[in-house]
């Protein structure tokens, strides 16, 4: 017998659950750091979910490949993780303007497949079935074209301090080009807490964009037919509003900070401007990183003490 349980539910089991047996499990690859290596031992599990829907001439795709922490594991990290990956996979798959709640949303079969499984399965299956009714629509006047929801969420660095995900969302329902975005979110080992804004100290704002200009300059600068070394020749490549009402966005030190968090790798602390923030869609998604000597002196206390920076 199927029984459906509501996300706080099933999240409770989750302590309690039997390990994943059906997943791509992997530990973090050997860095040459004895110390490093033996102090970041969790392993992770895979899980994808994978299948399309045919209408007429049109054809509708979804994808998901997540990267979850093992279910016996009940440290406060892998719980904010856990939580923060079955809010992300539903968001992108299952989007609240369906006007359904998470709790009524969120009907997992606990006793059949992994909680993992179910998390990915679940909301796979439920935005396949909402896009393939807006492909019907579109077919029925004639559309032959496709549409198609691609989520990656991959654990790309496993510390003894922090784990670091990056989370890749691509979506095309039409039209001249999809839509893409990317970022990355970094969790403390000690308390499960993220890496945010917070972390920088406000008084350095002017210090902190420098920097990312001349990160911009080096990312620009790759195909420019001419070296990208000026503020003015920086400002040629992008596109920027100033607007008065959001603060965090004037253009009082030349740009404004990215929207999205930043997040921690072992090159660096890594900023992005999301598509049409500060540039053409052909720009891409300007991208810089940082190394952790040169943010520290933007850092609050706690935002190096999170970095375990003295």
């Amino acid at each position: 017998m199927r029984k459906a349980t509501s996300l706080a539910s099933a999240l409770a089991v989750l302590a309690i659950a039997t390990a994943l047996q059906s997943c791509d499990w992997r530990t973090p690859a050997a860095t040459g750091d004895t110390a490093a290596d033996s102090a970041a031992t969790a392993a992770f599990c895979t899980v994808e979910f994978s299948d399309s829907v045919a209408i007429n001439n049109a054809k509708a795709y979804a994808e998901i490949k997540a990267d979850f922490p093992a279910e016996e594991d009940s440290s406060v990290a892998a719980q904010a993780v856990l939580e923060w990956l079955c809010r992300e996979v539903r968001g992108r798959c299952f989007p609240d303007y369906v006007g359904e709640s998470v709790d009524s949303a969120f009907s997992l079969t606990t006793n059949e497949g992994t909680f993992a499984e179910n998390v990915v399965n679940t909301y796979g299956r439920k935005g396949l079935d909402n896009m393939a009714g807006d492909l019907r629509e579109m077919a029925i006047d004639g559309y032959e074209g496709f549409m198609g929801n691609y989520l990656t969420i991959e654990l790309v660095e496993n510390t003894p301090d922090y784990l670091t995900f990056t989370l890749e969302h691509d979506v095309y329902t039409g039209g001249a080009h999809g839509g893409q975005y990317h970022y990355g979110q970094t969790f403390s080992k000690a308390d499960g807490k993220t890496f945010t804004w917070a972390h920088f100290d406000p008084a350095k704002r002017s210090e902190l964009i420098e920097l990312i200009k001349k990160g911009l300059m080096a990312y620009f600068n790759e195909g420019a037919e001419e070296p990208i070394t000026t503020d003015s020749a920086l400002f040629e490549n992008l596109i920027l509003y100033d607007n008065p009402d959001t603060p965090e966005n004037e253009l009082e030190y030349g740009i404004p900070l990215p929207l999205t968090a930043p997040w921690i790798t072992r090159d660096g602390v890594c900023f992005i401007y999301q598509e049409y923030e500060i540039a053409a869609y052909a720009m891409g998604r300007p991208t810089v990183t940082l190394p952790l000597s040169a943010v520290a002196p933007c850092l609050t206390d706690e935002g190096r003490k999170f970095l375990s920076l003295k």
